[in-house]
């Protein structure tokens, strides 16, 4: 459960510090609850916490804090580190990653509530999922309840892990770009980063593992794989490319003499974009 509580806090901590007593919490109650979670969930983040402490300390009032978030985070027509965290995996906006995240969420019994402007790969929405898989595997510790289809290790593995690193260096040097010398929020990014890095038993500056496939479209391959393609399966895939209007004569080619018989030629694809997101100004 402190495992759980540690990744909530720092869900909240990333949302809009609009509220009047946001800076009150990030400064006297969020080190305070970080240390005592972090001691008992065995996470090392001395050095990270003491610098977001002499940070948020650093800062005036609310208002100084808000012009620090809308900067790093808000500012349109700016570069600026993401909060909708797929851009670092995919390279562009609600690409493959996010549905695959959204795709988690609902696994485990969870639809976005129409009020939620989040995308699924906000930030703060895959903390506070961490945070629950984190609270119902206890719980399931405990009681001997069902565990989620989806272990908090393998969402980490699979998203979290590979997306933190380039986050927390978008926000060190955004900070230097944008002059920001009080930037708390890259020292809450290396501390997240530290917890992400424990929980996934790797070494700092180690890559993450690739991502795993999806439990389930693992079992449907593993049940079909090696089964021959009958007409009937060619009659279904035609009469859905139809539907959406697609052609559907090459169904019918073998795939290794496709190229040959349709006269098509490999092609390089263009490169990733940029991870860093610019808003329209």
């Amino acid at each position: 459960m402190s495992t759980s509580d540690f990744f909530l806090c720092l869900a909240r901590a990333f949302a809009i510090p609009q509220a009047a007593e946001s800076l009150e919490l990030l400064r006297d109650a969020l080190p305070e609850d970080l240390a005592e979670l972090a001691t008992d969930c065995g996470y090392e983040i001395d050095e990270p916490l003491s610098d977001f402490r002499a940070a948020i300390a650093a800062i005036p009032d609310a208002n100084r804090l808000l012009v620090i978030y809308s900067r790093l985070f808000l500012v349109p027509g700016d570069r600026h580190p993401s909060l909708n965290t797929g851009a670092y995996l995919d390279g562009t906006v609600a690409g493959g990653s996010v549905t695959a995240m959204e795709t988690c969420y609902r696994r485990c019994g969870l639809e976005k509530n129409a009020a939620v402007q989040d995308l699924p790969d906000h930030l703060s929405v895959q903390l506070e999922f961490l945070a629950r898989l984190f609270a119902a595997e206890s719980q399931a510790c405990i009681t001997g309840a069902v565990s989620p289809p989806i272990a908090a290790g393998e969402f980490l593995a699979s998203f979290v892990g590979r997306w933190i690193g380039s986050f927390r260096a978008d926000l060190e040097e955004a900070g230097r770009r944008f002059k920001l010398a009080d930037n708390p929020y890259r020292h809450l990014a290396r501390i997240l980063e530290r917890a992400v890095r424990a929980e996934v038993a790797l070494q700092p500056g180690e890559a993450p593992p690739a991502p795993t496939i999806d439990p389930e479209i693992g079992r449907l391959r593993s049940q079909l794989t090696g089964k021959p393609i009958t007409e009937e399966d060619l009659a279904i895939i035609r009469a859905r490319l139809a539907a959406d209007g697609l052609p559907s004569d090459h169904v019918a080619i073998p795939v290794d003499d496709r190229d040959r018989i349709m006269g098509l030629s490999t092609m390089i694809p263009p490169a990733a974009a940029s991870h860093r997101m610019a808003s329209p100004g």
